[in-house]
């Protein structure tokens, strides 16, 4: 092959989030992954979930038809690799992930996140600055006081993440399934669980906000790829309307999507997270872009 052909070669390249900057400080959206997937009980392999993530992402039209807009026209983002886990220590990886997303704020970028298991989250919560909302979409409480002996655990990450910023600041969508002790804890606390619209809008108006997407979330008749699946979940438009009610009423400054799973030759929970991925980026980065193109 000589030099003039290969000059006309373009690498298309699936195992990277699509990005269009290669520095972080052109980035307004900084993407990473975290492969982790050490205390999951019931099926394994969401830690090859940002894999699964990115490889989708690279066949989704960048396009929004609702919004008319290619979102790499307007928003720059940067896919910055994965986290390398500490597959022994549950605690430490959420250490490791809290260095990451406190790294990525303190740049003022916004923070995507890739799982791996729900436990991850706690990381990025820990590194938030305070009296940020939390929103986590989830079938489950993942309020769990301990677990096979571990505090540190993808069922037990939410509880943790009450005693770090306090249950009044943490909004739980979608749950259908918990222990007793979980469902007692969210009462005494009077957690806001499954809100009706004007209660979700009460919430997240005028605050900062970060949402934590577990993809069980969804029922598994349309999400079948996932650690922990549970009959009775939501829809695809049932979750996009309680992002614009998030998005429309609040300022986001980070998510994170986890528990996607490989699932054979199966790709549609990879597809359907990575385009939720998408109408985020899309919902967040049209509010919060000002006139002149840069973020407000």
């Amino acid at each position: 092959m000589n030099m003039k052909t290969m000059e006309t070669i373009h690498s298309h390249v699936t195992n990277v989030f699509p990005s269009n900057v290669k520095s972080v400080k052109e980035a307004d959206v900084i993407v990473f992954g975290v492969p982790y997937d050490s205390t999951v009980d019931f099926i394994p392999g969401t830690r090859f979930g940002p894999r699964v993530i990115r490889e989708s992402a690279n066949f989704i039209e960048p396009f929004d038809i609702e919004s008319g807009k290619n979102l790499l026209d307007y928003v720059k983002i940067m896919d910055i690799g994965d986290l390398e886990p500490v597959r022994g220590d549950s605690k430490m990886t959420v250490w490791r992930v809290k260095d990451q997303v406190h790294q990525i704020l303190r740049k003022k970028k916004f923070s995507l996140m890739l799982g791996g298991e729900h436990l991850i989250s706690l990381g990025a919560v820990k590194a938030l600055p305070k009296r940020v909302r939390i929103i986590s979409l989830d079938a489950h409480y993942d309020l769990k006081e301990v677990w096979e002996g571990s505090e540190y655990t993808h069922n037990t990450w939410l509880r943790r993440a009450c005693e770090s910023i306090g249950p009044e600041n943490i909004c739980l969508i979608g749950v259908r399934s918990g222990d007793e002790f979980e469902h007692e804890y969210a009462k005494e606390k009077k957690m806001l669980v499954n809100p009706q619209e004007k209660e979700l809008k009460k919430f997240v108006s005028g605050k900062r906000t970060y949402l934590s997407i577990d993809m069980d979330v969804f029922d598994p008749s349309i999400a079948p790829g996932v650690g922990t699946p549970e009959p009775g979940g939501l829809n695809y438009r049932d979750v996009l309307d309680y992002l614009k009610t998030i998005c429309n009423n609040s300022k986001v400054i980070g998510f994170d999507v986890t528990e996607v799973r490989p699932l054979s030759e199966n790709r549609i929970t990879g597809v359907l997270a990575a385009k939720i991925i998408f109408k985020i980026l899309y919902y967040t980065m049209d509010r919060q872009y000002s006139v002149s193109g840069t973020l407000v």
